[in-house]
């Protein structure tokens, strides 16, 4: 909270003839009154999430990153909807929301980010070609059935049953 005093004195030495610093003023105001509470229904919404979906497979310091990541967009999502004309409630959800959502946010701007510096890799235009045979031809049966076969004849095979004497003999 020591940078908020700052801030507001800096867009007060600024002039603030525009009315988007007077507003961003008043945004930081606000945020610093209270506003900031909004960062624990960002994280609250990612607990509840990752409690719902992956708590059992997930590593704590993953989680962790998630949650620093859904306060840290819930904060924004403040910022963004402080000028709209919704109720309290609505805000708060958008706000919630935006923070259950951190990690799809997160990688959809840096794949954007990427796109637009031209940091992707091309995406592969066919999949990879199996080698052919020596002789060029396909098999005859799956490799699959092949080693059944296999397996099958190095068993143990049955006993023949002896060929039954006729009774006249």
């Amino acid at each position: 909270m020591v940078i908020l005093p700052a801030t507001l004195s800096w867009l007060a030495a600024q002039g603030g003839a525009d009315d988007s610093v007077r507003n961003f003023a008043l945004a930081l105001k606000t945020f610093g009154s209270g506003g900031w509470i909004v960062s624990f229904i960002g994280a609250a919404a990612m607990v509840g999430r990752l409690l719902i979906d992956e708590a059992a497979e997930t590593h704590w310091r993953r989680s962790l990153k998630h949650i620093l990541a859904a306060a840290i967009f819930a904060i924004i999502a403040f910022f963004v909807t402080y000028a709209w004309k919704l109720s309290a409630i609505n805000k708060a959800i958008i706000q919630g929301l935006t923070g259950a959502l951190a990690p799809e946010l997160v990688e959809w701007i840096t794949h954007s980010v990427r796109e637009k510096l031209g940091l992707l890799k091309p995406a592969r235009g066919s999949p990879r070609r199996r080698r052919k045979r020596s002789s060029g031809q396909k098999r005859s049966r799956p490799k699959s059935a092949a080693r059944k076969s296999v397996a099958a004849k190095s068993a143990k095979p049955a006993k023949k049953a002896k060929p039954a004497k006729p009774k006249g003999a």
